[in-house]
């Protein structure tokens, strides 16, 4: 990455820092972790709670990113930057911000949970990371250009995760299942799938492609 590119993703950071549109799903994603540690869940429980809330508000996130630009403003930072690299800037800054949730959560579950151990702190790492990835690829699907409307990409966007987070073969739902697992058994260990992290940055990368060719294409 060159130092135009973290400009451009310092930009978006910024941008979004200063609109605060990120109140909402901050505030939604605390008042999540406040419920699950007065709950007093083992650390594989508290993992997998959290992974569960970062789909959605990884998915907002990246949707807030994504339209806080006017579309003079937009169109401006795309002819200076290139369409791709704009894309990719305002999707880094998105995924920076979920992966400081990510970083917040860990913490809760690590530092709240009654059993915990290496392989479950690992799972547990492993499964909000792919969560956060798969919420930002429901994120980019559907914002503009793909779903200009807000109301129908908000829809659309928690429909989406919520189907990431029930769908069998799911990486999240894989990544959740052996965290909730190992909490129903009350063991210490519990093992991330290692198909469900690489399947997850197949379907982001897929996402992300899309977008960005809908972008230039527009």
């Amino acid at each position: 990455m060159n130092v135009l590119s973290v400009v451009a993703v310092r930009y978006y950071a910024v941008l979004l820092a200063r609109s605060q549109r990120w109140l909402g799903p901050v505030l939604f994603y605390a008042v999540a972790l406040a419920i699950d540690s007065a709950g007093g869940s083992s650390a594989a429980e508290a993992f997998a709670y959290n992974a569960a809330f970062l789909l959605p508000v990884a998915a907002w996130l990246t949707r807030a990113v994504l339209t806080v630009e006017a579309p003079e403003s937009a169109a401006i930072t795309a002819t200076a930057l290139g369409p791709v690299r704009a894309r990719l800037a305002a999707l880094a800054a998105a995924t920076g911000y979920s992966l400081l949730c990510a970083l917040v959560g860990a913490l809760v579950a690590a530092t709240t949970g009654g059993i915990g151990g290496t392989s479950t702190l690992v799972a547990g790492l492993g499964t909000e990371l792919i969560c956060v990835l798969l919420g930002t690829g429901v994120g980019v699907l559907t914002a503009p250009p793909l779903v200009p409307a807000v109301g129908w990409g908000l829809l659309l966007s928690g429909l989406i995760a919520l189907g990431m987070l029930v769908a069998r073969f799911s990486p999240a739902a894989m990544g959740i299942r052996a965290l909730t697992q190992a909490s129903n058994a009350a063991t210490a260990h519990a093992h991330l799938p290692l198909v469900a992290l690489p399947a997850a940055v197949v379907l982001v990368a897929a996402a992300w492609a899309v977008s960005t060719a809908a972008a230039i294409r527009r």
